[in-house]
């Protein structure tokens, strides 16, 4: 009898050890990194609405960054990429009130915050994310805040030094290589230079692979209507404030150039190559893809754009093995005599790209999603958002420096293979993220490094970068002045106020008449341009102008409070 006991009480013992011990491996034992115990392993999935460009939609779990965050966090989420009109999508969530949980709304951002749309982050970031969320955004605390004192967005690129970028992500001219190399080079400065090259070189070549040459061609869809826009400013030796303004290095103010002699000198010169057969006939109907594809076709000579928003193509471009259908980009001027400023100052951007949560959210939920931003906020985190896995992405010198070999280089160029593992959904769509450099002197971009960048160039970008005596490919641009509130075009737009009409008007207005102008017959150009400036006159710019000058001016103030 007693040996039946002691067997009973062995066996007791061994099953509880047993279950100990499952129940140490079990999921429901899971800790995130903020020592939150996770009582079943389960994993929260949330909707991630991103309207800062075309994508493929996913889910953050489908990439190896994305995978290893879910399981660090227990968070993943759907990303949906905007298709269409950006304004309609997002009227369409405000007309309804149902929101994805994580939304950027891009430009129409004031839009869902004047409509109650997202939730204040103040307490939710000093409460829930201070290791690290709270200390990246720290020195920019005042700069998010909006008028009624909340916190409703966190933006791409917290700024943490400046470091040079060493090749174009930015504004520049852009001319097809294969015109530069036949032309012998040459170095264009002015407007005048760059449509002359392009110009000699169409009257050669008016096809190009069995296609009619484009000479010129220009981005006008939707919201992204800014990069026929803004060259304006950039060719009188401006930076990228946005907005249709310019601001005064002295005083401050902004003024509209939309209706001033620089507008009409710029619109004038497009209006005369197009009467020369060199401006694309559908710059004004063809959509952001059909754009983007006509580039990457090698038919167009020239563009001007922003390096970020063609770099789907560039990057495309860059994977073949032709070297010449790539683009050099040249910083033009008016007058060789005006200083450009195509590279952006250090600044903090305060509206989009940036990312809120939204009304409707239950708060445990929005706890567990800020907690996930906090980890991505997380210095060892965006060093593997932006360089990846030591090792298998880059390097570590013994100075430490990081570096990249030529296959990790070739690695991480590939699109697929950026999309594979995450770089492509975790660098931009308004994820908290810094810029400049890291706490040990590395560039938080790979491509801002010298050592990745020089690195990089193959055979085609040696010769070229050879043939007009530079290094890296922004060498023959400016450094930038700097600009405590830069840049303007962040500034908070009330809904419905007169700053506001008059954007809309504007905007109308120039997508009726620059077209107009552009397509005219040349001798008609200037009573056009007459009408077209007595319309703006009508328009309450005065209005806007003030709303920037006061966002100019406080943002001057914070900046120097702080520092």
């Amino acid at each position: 009898m007693l040996k039946r006991w002691v067997y009973f009480i062995v066996f007791l013992l061994v099953t509880m050890l047993m279950l100990a011990g499952c129940n140490n491996d079990s999921p429901s034992s899971n800790t995130n990194d903020d020592g939150d115990e996770n009582s079943d392993g389960e994993v929260f999935t949330y909707d991630f609405f991103d309207a800062s460009g075309p994508g493929t939609d996913i889910n953050t779990s489908e990439t190896t960054l994305g995978k290893m965050f879910e399981e660090e966090t227990s968070v993943n989420f759907d990303i949906e990429h905007i298709v269409g009109d950006v304004n309609q999508k997002i009227g369409t969530m405000i007309a309804s009130g149902e929101y994805p949980e994580l939304l950027n709304a891009e430009q129409s951002t004031d839009a869902v915050i004047d409509a109650g749309g997202f939730v204040p982050l103040n307490d939710l970031i000093k409460e829930h994310a201070p290791p690290n969320l709270y200390e990246m955004y720290k020195p920019y605390w005042e700069l998010m805040k909006r008028e009624d004192g909340n916190i409703y967005l966190i933006s791409s690129g917290a700024p943490h030094g400046y470091a040079k970028p060493a090749n174009l992500n930015q504004g520049a001219w852009w001319i097809k290589r294969s015109v530069l190399k036949e032309l012998d080079y040459p170095q264009p400065k002015t407007l005048e230079d760059y449509f002359g090259i392009i110009e000699e070189y169409a009257a050669k070549h008016p096809k190009i692979d069995g296609a009619d040459t484009i000479g010129f061609t220009a981005l006008t869809h939707d919201w992204r209507f800014f990069a026929l826009t803004n060259q304006p400013m950039h060719l009188a030796g401006f930076p990228n404030d946005g907005g249709g303004v310019t601001v005064d290095m002295d005083s401050l103010e902004a003024t509209v150039y939309n209706d001033k002699d620089m507008t009409k000198e710029w619109l004038k010169k497009l209006n005369e190559i197009n009467n020369k057969g060199l401006f694309d006939q559908e710059a004004f109907t063809q959509n952001y893809d059909e754009y983007l594809a006509k580039i990457t076709s090698g038919r167009v000579l020239g563009f001007f754009d922003y390096g970020w928003q063609v770099s789907q193509s560039t990057n495309a471009l860059g994977e073949d093995e032709d070297y010449y259908n790539d683009y050099m980009g040249f910083p033009i001027v008016f007058d060789e005599g005006v200083k450009d400023q195509y590279l952006d100052p250090v600044a903090y951007v305060a509206s989009p790209p940036g990312m809120g949560i939204t009304t409707g959210t239950p708060e445990e939920d929005q706890i567990r999603i800020i907690k996930y931003l906090d980890h991505i906020a997380k210095i060892e985190t965006q060093k593997l958002i932006m360089w990846g896995i030591e090792g298998e992405h880059y390097e570590i010198d013994e100075n430490g420096r990081y570096y990249r070999t030529e296959e990790q280089i070739e690695q991480t160029s590939k699109t697929d293979y950026r999309e594979e593992f995450g770089f492509t959904y975790f660098e931009w769509g308004g994820w908290p993220r810094m810029s400049g450099e890291f706490d040990d002197g590395n560039a938080v971009e790979p491509g801002r490094q010298p050592e990745v960048a020089t690195l990089s160039y193959d055979e085609g970008d040696k010769e070229f970068l050879n043939a007009y005596g530079i290094e890296t490919f922004t060498e023959h641009f400016s450094e930038p002045d700097s600009r405590p509130w830069f840049p303007a075009w962040d500034t908070p737009i009330e809904t419905g106020s007169q700053a506001a009409l008059y954007e809309q008007q504007a905007n109308d207005l120039m997508l009726k008449a620059f077209p107009e102008m552009i397509f005219a017959e040349p001798g008609d150009f200037d009573a056009m341009w007459e009408t077209y400036k007595k319309e703006f006159s009508q328009l309450p710019a005065e209005e806007y102008e003030k709303v920037i000058t006061d966002s100019v001016k406080r943002k001057v103030e914070l900046v120097e409070s702080v520092e």
